[in-house]
């Protein structure tokens, strides 16, 4: 991590980073630590306007090439819109190494980031997910006129920011198409300040939105490969690639915190943040800058274990969608005066996000993520020496 490569002067100025994750997201109400490594890939676009044409394909060209490779988290600045369409309309052809990508376009300061989602983003996101679901079945509403649903993975363009949310809630009615009422993302190799720069573009471009919530997993230790010699991985380096199964018989059956296998760390986490923001009464948007007080809940699965204030913000940001679903059955047409009745009385069940269920999410997570980096790994080593690759800062084309 940390590493990029620089194109030859025959191209436009071109420089990605990886961005460390040593530079993480800091504790809630801490400053965020400048990041050493946190440079991003730049576009010289003072080229003549005939040129225009060519230099947009050598930039998509040589994204693309980075996209299908193996990288941490990545920006590009002097990103267009049509250079952004023109990236994905042509990923599908990349295959598998693109396809596990996910992209954030940002239209208005042309930046492009890149991450890498991985098992343990997704681990708890998908817990927190069945309990919403679960709680979202029982509204007392015909689905074919009103229905609120989860959602993963549903693209989103929009005029401040482009990309994919882990989780959102929808409202779908006659009138309403999909409206998103609760957003949730989960941070695992982006900094703090990207992460809240992408919620803030995003409650930008929805202002009806009701709740967002991030959740924040803090690596103890940057990732770092073991490479194709040294101290740690020597039996590893020289077995045949491992089964899931097998893998997992190396592993803690009940930890999180750490992965190590053949005396490399795979996988650490240091903490797990869950931080949720409520629309107040009266105020026409989301404030995602407060950090307490009233429309803010922090809480903590790891180190500690604290949901208390999580727990009474997910009630309260049930309550708003019960709010919003009655006003809507009110605008619609030919609706029963029983139905909005039924509505009006209908109390959300507990939606606590049981620890258990949590901590278990998140042995998953870290397991998969671990063997995920370590199939990554050993692919590369058995596809072509190790050190063709390590060295690809000299590369130049």
């Amino acid at each position: 991590m940390g590493k990029g490569y620089k194109k030859s002067s025959s191209h436009p100025s071109f420089v990605p980073k990886r961005l460390s994750t040593a530079c993480l997201m800091p504790r809630a109400g801490q400053p965020l630590s400048p990041c050493p490594d946190a440079t991003i890939a730049q576009h010289n676009n003072s080229s003549s306007p005939e040129h225009s044409n060519k230099r947009h394909h050598a930039k998509c060209k040589e994204i693309l090439q980075d996209l299908s490779g193996e990288q941490e988290y990545i920006q590009y600045e002097g990103v267009s819109f049509h250079d952004y369409i023109h990236i994905m309309d042509r990923s599908e052809t990349i295959g598998d190494g693109m396809a596990c990508k996910r992209l954030i376009f940002f239209p208005e300061s042309q930046l492009l980031m890149v991450v890498p989602p991985t098992p343990a983003n997704e681990s708890v996101l998908n817990a927190i997910m069945e309990s919403l679901s679960f709680v979202l079945f029982t509204i007392p509403v015909p689905r074919d006129t009103l229905a609120c649903r989860t959602h993963a993975n549903t693209a989103f363009r929009g005029r401040s920011v482009c990309f994919i949310p882990d989780l959102i809630i929808f409202m779908h009615s006659d009138n309403v198409s999909q409206r998103p009422l609760w957003m949730m993302e989960c941070a695992f190799t982006q900094t703090d300040r990207d992460d809240m720069r992408k919620l803030r573009a995003y409650v930008r471009d929805n202002s009806e939105l009701l709740v967002v919530g991030k959740i924040v997993l803090k690596q103890a230790t940057p990732y770092c490969s073991p490479g194709s010699s040294g101290s740690t991985a020597r039996e590893l380096r020289s077995s045949e690639l491992m089964t899931r199964a097998e893998w997992d018989r190396y592993c803690d059956n009940n930890e999180f915190t750490a992965v190590i296998v053949d005396s490399h760390t795979w996988f650490s986490l240091s903490s797990v943040e869950i931080h949720l923001w409520m629309r107040q009464p009266g105020n026409s948007e989301l404030d995602i800058d407060r950090q307490e007080g009233d429309g803010y809940a922090f809480g903590t699965l790891h180190p500690t274990v604290n949901l208390t204030d999580i727990d009474k913000a997910f009630r309260h940001g049930l309550d708003l969608i019960k709010d919003a679903v009655v006003l809507e059955l009110q605008k619609l047409a030919d609706v029963e005066q029983a139905t909005i009745r039924s509505m009006e009385d209908w109390t959300p069940p507990p939606c606590l996000l049981n620890p258990k269920v949590l901590a278990k999410a998140l042995i998953y997570g870290a397991r998969a993520t671990a063997y995920q980096r370590y199939y990554d790994w050993h692919a590369k080593l058995k596809r072509t020496p190790y050190s063709a690759t390590r060295h690809r800062t000299s590369r130049r084309t």
